[in-house]
Order: structure tokens, then C-alpha cells, then sequence
């Protein structure tokens, strides 16, 4: 199935079959609800339709339309089309994990480098500005991280979020 690319519209040029290929994918991903043969029908009447108007989309393929070879690659490429969607659907939630967990390693190397790291004067600045706001008491700043004084922050500022709602 893999190969049908290679094997299909081989009567075309290359570059016909690239345009015809890559119309056709999203020509099935836009019909989705239409059997292989419900699209064939629905993909001609369009073509019919443009040609009719004066600007088709592919001239080569009007004169095929009569061809049983073209007609029989059409239904072959709209079936591999459903299958690979079938394989995207199937694999999407293994793709939702492995972006999890990259998420989650991507936010522990942040927090590592950040609790190697001094913090800045901004960040030192706006330390001091929430616990005034919220007349909180400091905490001793020798020997504190970026990382402890985020968490800090977000200890302060979370709890007044939380009561407010």
C-alpha cells in the first residue's frame, strides 16, 4: 500500500500526477463523509463542472475521465487515501503521549537549569514587590535559585488566584 504513488496514474506525466495526487488528498480529507465511489462520482461532476465553466483544474484528467484505467486508479488512490487516515486516527493518541512526556521532559530540564542558575535583579525586584503586595515576609535570598524564587512567586501569587474565584 505503501508504494501506490508508483504504481498509480503511471500514464501521466510526473508532474501531472503530483498535482493530480496532492488535489485528491485534500479533495478526500475535505469529502471524508463519501464512499470510494460517491468521490469518484463527486470528483468527475466537479471536474465536469469546471471544464464546463471554462477554467478546469486538470485538463489531462478530462480526457481520461472515459478511461477505465484512470477510473480504476482513482478508486485505488481514494482507498489508500481512507487507509492512511484510518492509520493517522489510530496512531494519534500514542502521538498525544510522546508529546506529553516531551513536554514534561522539556519543563524538568527548564526547572534544572533554572535551580543551577542566580536569579536576575528583575526577577529579584519583582520578588520583593509581591511580598510587599501582599504583605508576605521575604525569605532569605542567600544561596536562592531562579527556580526557588519562581516557585516563591507562584506561591504568593496562586493562593490570592485561588480565593478570588
Amino acid at each position: 500500500m505503501q508504494y501506490i504513488k508508483n504504481s498509480v496514474f503511471l500514464y501521466l506525466t510526473p508532474r501531472q500526477r503530483s498535482q493530480l495526487v496532492s488535489f485528491l488528498r485534500s479533495f478526500v480529507k475535505k469529502h471524508q463523509k463519501l464512499s470510494e465511489n460517491e468521490l469518484t462520482d463527486k470528483f468527475i461532476e466537479e471536474e465536469n463542472y469546471y471544464s464546463e465553466v471554462g477554467s478546469p483544474h486538470f485538463e489531462f484528467a478530462l480526457e481520461n475521465f472515459s478511461n477505465e484505467e484512470f477510473l480504476r486508479d482513482l478508486k485505488k488512490f481514494f482507498s489508500y487515501i481512507f487507509w492512511e487516515l484510518e492509520q493517522k486516527e489510530a496512531q494519534k493518541p500514542l502521538i498525544e503521549r510522546q508529546k506529553a512526556i516531551q513536554k514534561e521532559a522539556r519543563k524538568r530540564a527548564n526547572d534544572y537549569k533554572m535551580s543551577k542558575l542566580k536569579p536576575t535583579k528583575k526577577q529579584l525586584w519583582y520578588y520583593e514587590k509581591v511580598c510587599k503586595a501582599h504583605n508576605v515576609a521575604q525569605k532569605p535570598l542567600e544561596g536562592a535559585t531562579r527556580l526557588d524564587l519562581r516557585n516563591w512567586i507562584m506561591d504568593i501569587i496562586e493562593p490570592e488566584e485561588e480565593s478570588d474565584d
